[in-house]
């Protein structure tokens, strides 16, 4: 296995994009939008995006995306975020701010590099969930919210739905080839014992359960809560990985994030599951394959992650900023077999 492998996933993530400095994007501000501020540089996966501030005229983020990012893609994006505040517009959402020419996105060569798509959408202010303490009352808030988007998301489609992403939990299978790039032996043996139990236990269940567009990433870093009060949820951010997919694979990947506590290890993915259920009941068939599609999503962090450090040493800090969590969850998690979690969540997770 050799690093080329994971290339067929998408040139976004297999090839690093030309840097975008702060005067370049503060240029494209004032040229494109009107607006003069201050840019701070945001971390982020495939894009460039800057944190703007100006003066009277609120906060922004500028986006400007990846040079092999498809346009359909970027108006899928701008699509969903009208379509939420529109349904919902009591949902913290960005919001996107046209151009001086009135379109939602445009191209422009920045640095003599290919032409890239640029966006602004208005910045969500409060604490990052990532850096907020945890509580019952967040895990089950957090579970509402995601019940909640998926409602506002749930008469919307677009022709980019259908997007082959990486970050799709019903493709960890394909990420096998990564499993070279991660240096320990154990861990290497326990993603693979997640991914077999997917493919037994969660695969074959998967196309017959109900789906939609869903967020697809609501990990601890697009989640911003109150800095008052970290148990209220203020905004959720990134909709770079929206796809058409079961609602329980959207409902496991925000699972994934209320990280084993004391007790037992999946107590406070349980209260997540209760908020949600408390706004959108789950079905047995999607309660059944819970657990096995939690593990999977580790697991594709964990081979992601390893592969990316390795490929993009600059990123190597971003791109593994969470895997002492992972490799800690696993390893709770692996003593538990698929029956007993079933049982736990079935017990646990409903709504009060």
């Amino acid at each position: 296995m050799n690093a080329a492998v994971p290339d067929a996933f998408g040139e976004t993530l297999a090839e690093d994009a030309p840097d975008v400095s702060t005067e370049d994007a503060l240029a494209i501000l004032r040229r494109h939008y009107g607006i003069a501020g201050s840019a701070r540089p945001l971390p982020g996966e495939r894009d460039h995006n800057f944190h703007i501030q100006t003066d009277g005229e609120g906060e922004f983020v500028l986006k400007v995306s990846h040079p092999a990012e498809e346009s359909g893609f970027t108006d899928f994006q701008n699509k969903a975020l009208d379509h939420i505040i529109a349904v919902d517009p009591t949902l913290p959402v960005p919001s996107v701010r046209k151009n001086l020419e009135g379109e939602a996105q445009f191209t422009v060569s920045v640095g003599g590099s290919a032409p890239r798509i640029v966006r602004l959408v208005t910045y969500l202010p409060g604490q990052l969930l990532s850096r907020s303490p945890t509580s019952a009352a967040q895990d089950r808030n957090l579970g509402i919210f995601l019940a909640r988007l998926g409602r506002a998301l749930r008469g919307f489609f677009h022709p980019a739905a259908g997007s082959d992403l990486l970050w799709d939990i019903r493709k960890v299978a394909k990420t096998r080839p990564m499993l070279a790039h991660i240096p320990d032996a154990r861990h290497r043996a326990m993603v693979e014992r997640v991914i077999d139990a997917f493919e037994e236990h969660a695969a074959p269940v998967i196309p017959s359960l109900r789906a939609q567009i869903v967020h697809n990433d609501m990990n601890s870093y697009n989640v911003v809560m109150d800095a008052s009060r970290p148990e209220v949820v203020s905004g959720i951010l990134d909709f770079g990985d929206m796809i058409h997919s079961p609602l329980i694979c959207d409902l496991a990947i925000g699972a994934v994030y209320r990280w084993p506590a004391e007790g037992h290890p999946l107590a406070p993915a349980a209260r997540f599951v209760a908020g949600y259920q408390s706004v959108q009941p789950l079905e047995t068939e999607e309660i059944g394959i819970l657990f096995d599609l939690i593990r999977a999503r580790l697991a594709l962090i964990a081979n992601i992650a390893s592969w990316q450090a390795e490929r993009f040493p600059a990123k190597r800090n971003y791109v593994l900023r969470l895997i002492t969590e992972v490799w800690a969850s696993l390893e709770r998690l692996d003593g538990l077999s698929s029956a007993d979690a079933r049982r736990y969540f079935l017990d646990h997770s409903n709504p009060e």
